[in-house]
């Protein structure tokens, strides 16, 4: 389990789906943390859900909060102790690190 900074696993809700392309390409991931102009985590976006997204016509200029997944896992600081497991589970790669009021903190990652 790695505590990252967030730079390339955190896109902005009004970025494009090209530049979470980019950003998933650089994290090497498959997925990214969404957040909106407040630094409040409002969804997750994978590889498989861009694809899917261009795979029903939406174009690269798509903003991802059109196609963002809203359904995520997210921990705070006293709920770390359970991200190994999650992690290990496979099927979940980043998990935000959220306070009481839902602002990203970090990402933990596998």
């Amino acid at each position: 389990m790695t505590e990252q900074t967030t730079s390339t696993f955190v896109i902005c809700d009004t970025d494009t789906l090209q530049a979470a392309m980019v950003a998933i390409d650089t994290n090497l991931h498959r997925s990214v943390v969404v957040v909106n102009d407040k630094n409040v985590v409002v969804g997750t976006l994978s590889d498989g859900d861009i694809r899917k997204a261009l795979l029903d016509g939406r174009l690269l200029a798509t903003p991802v909060h059109r196609v963002m997944n809203i359904d995520f896992t997210a921990l705070t600081r006293s709920e770390m102790d359970r991200a190994r497991g999650i992690l290990a589970e496979g099927h979940i790669l980043l998990i935000p690190v959220i306070d009481e009021h839902g602002k990203l903190l970090e990402v933990v990652s596998a």
